[in-house]
């Protein structure tokens, strides 16, 4: 096993831990439920639940990318040294779900989220620090997901399986 297998694996179980905290003040539940997709899944690691939002099942995609480079010098907050590739990008935003990249520090424990939105195709070199995954970033992103959901139809009204 290589060193980059190593920070990988920390890097998914730190970003797991970085959002599934319990720190809500309406109840003893984390924001979320992140539910890992497996070695062989491409481009994504986490399937992420909203806990508590109703009876729709509100949820995003995550893409975990852990180093242990130092911070960028020159930018104000500064920027987590990760790459996402062209190809992730473009599959990332051809989701018709909330996409994110989860940055992580993998030294100092620290995870950082970047939004993958629709049209963005290009890769990415660095995430900005601005969001690190706390307890007032973890409700904001929730908020955000239930309403991007929020006037969606997500059922199956009819299938040809179903006699």
């Amino acid at each position: 096993m290589e060193i980059t297998d190593f920070i990988g694996g920390r890097g998914e179980a730190i970003a797991f831990t970085r959002l599934a905290p319990i720190c809500r003040v309406d109840a003893d539940l984390p924001y979320f439920w992140p539910h890992y997709l497996g070695e062989k899944f491409e481009t994504l690691d986490f399937l992420v639940e909203l806990v508590d939002a109703g009876e729709k099942t509100p949820f995003f995609f995550v893409q975990v990318k852990s180093t242990c480079k130092d911070y960028t010098k020159t930018q104000i907050p500064p920027r987590l040294r990760v790459e996402v590739s062209e190809n992730d990008v473009r599959r990332m935003a051809a989701y018709p779900a909330p996409t994110y990249v989860v940055g992580v520090h993998e030294v100092e424990e620290r995870a950082f989220l970047f939004s993958v939105r629709a049209g963005m195709c290009e890769k990415i070199s660095s995430i900005t620090t601005a969001h690190e995954l706390n307890c007032a970033t973890l409700k904001r992103l929730w908020d955000e997901v239930r309403a991007f959901w929020q006037g969606r139809d997500m059922t199956q009204p009819t299938s040809s399986f179903s006699d």
